[in-house]
């Protein structure tokens, strides 16, 4: 949520930061990752696995 701070500034919300972690073993597992936490529809998840791996 964005707001106005102290003088009228715009004050946008922080980034998250996320912890790293070990990198995939293969594309495909990085496809499945990237999938996994992209937060879209099982529908979307379906069409974009079937571009990324082709």
């Amino acid at each position: 949520m964005t707001g106005l701070g102290a003088g009228g500034a715009l004050r946008l919300p922080r980034a998250r930061v996320l912890p790293r972690s070990a990198p995939p073993s293969s594309y495909t597992a990085a496809v499945e990752r990237y999938l996994t936490g992209a937060g879209i529809a099982k529908c979307s998840v379906r069409i974009y696995r079937i571009s990324l791996t082709t």
